[in-house]
């Protein structure tokens, strides 16, 4: 299916550009979920719907080598022109400010001199994008900037692809250390072991020990304008840091979303909606993770089933609404993964949970 003249032209008005220059031969640019083989002649993406988008790229070595993948967040207005220009000498991209500002604007005044040598993003068909914005739908501009100051950019694992051997490498090298962070990642910090208010009684460290819910307030209080919606964004960012950027951080930051969200009886009784916008947060990550992904590095040491048997458990019999929802990510889950989760009143044997379903 091919786009029509009059969608096209209604595209390049409204849509953003990312004007890229002086890209050097056999370079893998990529925008979301779409990557090509650039060259010289490469002068950028038109169409851009706005919103947020997160664009990479990995230069190839004379031996045919794939570098490691960078790349950076940017929430696009509509009709923005964004200027990069490819910096041999550090395999980097420069930014606006690292270029004469005489230039970048007979650029964007000259913006459809370069219409020919630009690929328009792919919305036809639309799968790709309509999982993208299922992936950060929460995810403001605001949020952006505070986890990612250094212009969206995000830092990397020294691979470009998502193989359990490199994350499990970089957790061995770690275990037993505090957690470290790649430069320039600012993710909310908080200890989910810490999860009762600074002076509390011993009754008061039990409660909120197995119960996370005054964790969660006090986060949703302080740090997200009791806004959970925007709470749901970082861990939506984290996790496609992690996807996108194979990115370290995110995937402890998600980890740390994912445990306390499942670990909040309190919470959920007072605020049941909550749950559900989680549970559709976390459904649309977990259906975008490749099945070996999923299995060995999410799935470590039972992590998803424990999480998701603590939440269905604290789930009330007169939460309806809740409860069919998360039947529905049971049934996702059987579906997709070949995964059964035992119903929250059976007794689980750690060893063989969750059940595999032979489909």
């Amino acid at each position: 299916m091919d786009m029509d003249q009059e969608t096209a032209n209604a595209l390049f008005e409204k849509g953003a550009c990312l004007l890229f220059f002086n890209a050097p031969p056999n370079l893998e640019f990529g925008i979301d979920y779409n990557a090509w083989t650039i060259g010289p002649l490469f002068k950028g993406i038109k169409m851009i719907p706005p919103g947020l988008h997160f664009v990479y790229f990995s230069a190839t070595s004379k031996e045919g080598v794939q570098g490691m993948r960078t790349g950076f967040f940017h929430y696009f207005e509509s009709k923005e022109i964004l200027v990069r220009e490819w910096n041999p000498q550090t395999e980097d991209l420069r930014d606006e400010t690292e270029l004469d500002p005489d230039q970048v604007e007979r650029y964007k005044m000259n913006i459809r001199d370069f219409d020919r040598n630009m690929g328009p993003y792919p919305l036809v068909p639309s799968t790709h994008y309509d999982k993208w914005t299922k992936l950060t739908n929460y995810i403001t501009p605001s949020l952006v900037r505070r986890v990612l100051p250094n212009n969206g950019k995000v830092s990397h694992l020294p691979s470009k692809t998502l193989q359990e051997e490199n994350l499990l490498s970089v957790k061995d090298k770690r275990r037993g250390k505090p957690i470290e962070k790649e430069e320039g990642m600012e993710f909310t910090p908080f200890d989910i072991r810490q999860s009762f208010p600074e002076g509390a009684t011993g009754d008061e460290i039990t409660r909120w020990s197995l119960d996370k819910s005054w964790l969660a307030r006090d986060l949703l209080s302080r740090v997200y304008g009791n806004n959970h919606r925007i709470l749901l964004g970082e861990m939506q960012l984290a996790f496609v840091c992690l996807l996108m950027a194979q990115n370290f951080s995110g995937f402890n930051q998600w980890k740390q979303f994912v445990h306390l969200l499942c670990s909040c009886p309190d919470l959920m009784q007072s605020d049941p909606h909550i749950f559900i916008d989680f549970i559709d947060v976390l459904q649309a990550q977990l259906d975008e993770c490749p099945e070996d992904f999923f299995r060995d590095i999410l799935s470590e040491n039972n992590f998803v089933a424990h999480m998701l048997q603590n939440l269905g458990r604290d789930i009330l019999p007169q939460q309806e609404a809740l409860k069919s929802r998360f039947d529905k990510l049971r049934q996702f889950l059987t579906h997709r993964f070949k995964w059964e989760l035992p119903e929250s009143d059976e007794e689980e044997d750690d060893e063989d949970a969750p059940v595999v379903v032979e489909m």
